[in-house]
């Protein structure tokens, strides 16, 4: 990976938190770290959800960010979690599935990715 495809992922990693946590993250719970690797497409995130006293690590092992009809949609292709339920959840609800982006993310995640 090169040196601006590494800046360009950190830059996210601590941007992307707190977009996140204040609109798809909100009813959940908060993201406490995150990591990404945008030449394999990976990410590998923590989060401490709501009702829960340990956090959960989750491994998203290849995605995809797309542009439809003017919004911008992430789309998980393989998932794996710390919970093995959660994983089974996620693998049924979430693969393949369209995830929009909020507006004032998006713009910036589309000119880095």
């Amino acid at each position: 990976m090169g040196f601006f495809q590494k800046t360009r992922d950190r830059l996210i990693e601590k941007t992307a938190p707190a977009v996140l946590n204040e609109t798809i993250f909100r009813d959940y719970g908060e993201i406490t770290s995150l990591e990404i690797d945008s030449a394999d497409k990976t990410i590998h995130l923590e989060a401490l959800l709501r009702g829960e006293k340990e956090p959960i690590r989750v491994e998203i092992l290849r995605y995809e960010i797309v542009k439809r009809d003017g919004r911008v949609f992430f789309v998980t292709k393989e998932i794996r979690t710390s919970r093995e339920w959660v994983t089974t959840l996620a693998g049924k609800e979430l693969v393949d599935r369209p995830i929009p982006l909020p507006a004032n993310f998006s713009g910036l995640l589309m000119r880095l990715l």
